[in-house]
């Protein structure tokens, strides 16, 4: 995944839930949304990304959980990047992120 910012849209069971920002700086991954800042690597074409909640709201898919980690595998698609995974400890529930290549870093 190359450097840059991207906008993600979460999708779980063909149902849509939730978007945010990605900033990849040198296998360094930074972001978040409304409910989470995100932190996390970029190892080859996998990103490990933990999520930290830092409202008092729950997300109505991750649930109460102050702590969530996504292991996310990189596929390249025109204008970005199609991420597949899943939320650790939760291997069944399957993960589509589309991250859309918004931006240059400075």
């Amino acid at each position: 995944m190359n450097n840059g910012i991207y906008f993600l849209s979460f999708k779980s069971q063909d149902k849509d839930f939730g978007t945010g920002l990605l900033i990849v700086d040198n296998d360094k991954i930074y972001g978040g949304d409304s409910f989470y800042s995100y932190k996390g690597t970029l190892e080859s074409n996998i990103l490990i990304i933990n999520l930290f909640k830092h409202t008092a709201t729950s997300h109505l898919f991750f649930g109460s959980h102050d702590k969530i980690k996504l292991n996310l595998i990189c596929h390249s698609e025109l204008g970005g990047y199609l991420l597949t995974g899943n939320v650790e400890n939760l291997q069944t529930v399957q993960l589509v992120v589309h991250a859309k290549f918004i931006g240059q870093l400075p």
